[in-house]
């Protein structure tokens, strides 16, 4: 009978964290939509629209564009079936496409974390992941009410990145098909095959290029293979335009690496080196000197609590999980803080890493590390919400992207240290049993 009435109240508990993110994300989305329709206009989606019109006609999707779809053809291959329809039209059906890809994304890196975090917990309350997906889709909702709005691919991201993390232990080759899909539409994926590699994971590393391949061909097909070649001739021209390193026209209008409204660290070194007249090479430097640093922080914080990271799996299965859901929280950091162009919304990828916040919260008993968790988690979420005016400073050397890494250490240290726990008292359970 007890049993029954747990099973009832989690039942109803999850019904509940379930329906507040869903209405969470549908006023979000009604307010995106209002918004299209009293300022006349679809923000970023004008241009994904026009751009797979143009494909659909067989016309220059850049051109079509004028120059602001900066995206390679296949993005403009798959939303060409919303290009048969009026464009207002079409966006609300992309803003509730994302809306879905949101909680779909939330649900996913939520139901892992708490595989990872939380196993016997989250087999006895089934209610767990949700309550994770919907404190992780509160904590970064003014960045999916900003992708709504934009009609951005962010939310697509969102979802491809949560299936990526989920899937590449125990479904590899799904796991790189999905990365070859989402570098497809945005090459920041392609950061999961250098990791792919150093884990060993040689299924999921073989398929991501696969899928990449296959993926950046596939408009060939409906184009012809000369188009797509120049169309993939002028997507690397603008990558390094935006980089510096050639001189190129604006066919398509991909912003440089220090324009102001990036918060990336790559974009603040930038800035910081030109506007003191410093050459390009030395931000280059000071660059790779940052990312070796974090590494190393993070694989010290690691190794002091007997926690190897990054590192082909050899331990129990339930600490590889735990260590996946740290480097997966870790990557994602990297793939935003260290990217040539993070704008606020990009961060709505935090919410994946919040995931891991929450259940490596809810995973321990540590005061310390709880605190230290909020105090990182509430200074991200304050610092994305402030206004641009309000933090150009601020943003001018990417803080939003080292307040993230504030985060991140919080995690590692936490998750770590409450490995280390688990460690100990399994070592003294065991030493009982046997002077027992």
């Amino acid at each position: 009978m007890t049993k029954i009435r747990f099973a009832n109240a989690a039942s109803r508990k999850r019904f509940v964290y379930g329906a507040l993110t869903i209405v969470l994300l549908f006023t979000l989305g009604a307010h995106a939509v209002f918004r299209q329709f009293s300022i006349g206009g679809t923000k970023d989606f004008h241009y994904f629209y026009h751009a797979a019109r143009a494909m659909w006609n067989g016309s220059d999707i850049y051109a079509a564009a004028d120059g602001h779809y900066i995206y390679p053809p296949f993005l403009a291959f798959v939303l060409q079936p919303l290009a048969l329809m009026p464009e207002h039209m079409a966006a609300i059906i992309w803003i509730v496409l994302s809306g879905v890809f949101v909680f779909a994304a939330a649900l996913i890196a939520a139901s892992e974390a708490a595989r990872c975090w939380l196993r016997t917990r989250a087999e006895n309350d089934p209610s767990i992941p949700w309550l994770i997906a919907a404190i992780a889709t509160l904590l970064i909702a003014d960045k999916i009410h900003a992708s709504f709005i934009l009609g951005q691919t962010d939310c697509l991201m969102l979802l491809g990145f949560a299936c990526t993390l989920s899937w590449m232990q125990r479904k590899p080759l799904l796991a790189g098909a999905i990365v070859g899909a989402t570098a497809s539409v945005k090459y920041l994926s392609l950061i999961f095959v250098p990791y792919f590699l150093i884990k060993k994971n040689f299924r999921a590393a073989f398929g991501s290029i696969v899928a990449f391949s296959f993926f950046m061909a596939l408009p060939a097909m409906q184009i012809g293979f000369a188009r797509a070649a120049r169309y993939t001739a002028i997507e690397f021209r603008g990558l390094s335009r935006m980089m510096g390193i050639i001189e190129a026209p604006k066919t398509v209008k991909i912003l440089k690496v220090g324009m102001d409204r990036s918060v990336s660290i790559t974009s603040g070194m930038f800035r910081v080196t030109r506007s003191n007249g410093l050459p390009d090479l030395l931000a280059a430097m000071l660059l790779v000197c940052v990312f070796v640093a974090v590494i190393a922080a993070i694989v010290f914080m690691c190794r002091r609590n007997g926690v190897s990271i990054f590192r082909p799996e050899k331990s129990d299965r339930h600490v590889a999980n735990a260590v996946t859901s740290l480097e997966g929280a870790v990557l994602i950091f990297l793939a935003l803080a260290f990217s040539p162009q993070t704008t606020a919304r990009h961060m709505v990828l935090l919410l994946l890493i919040n995931t891991v916040a929450i259940a490596v919260f809810l995973a321990q008993d540590a005061k310390a590390s709880r605190a230290l968790l909020i105090i990182a988690a509430a200074l991200q979420v304050a610092v994305l919400s402030l206004s641009f005016r309000a933090i150009v400073a601020w943003r001018a050397v990417g803080g939003a992207s080292w307040c993230v890494l504030g985060l991140i250490l919080a995690i590692v240290w936490a998750g770590s240290r409450a490995l280390s726990d688990e460690r100990r008292q399994l070592r003294q359970e065991n030493d009982e049993e046997k002077t027992g």
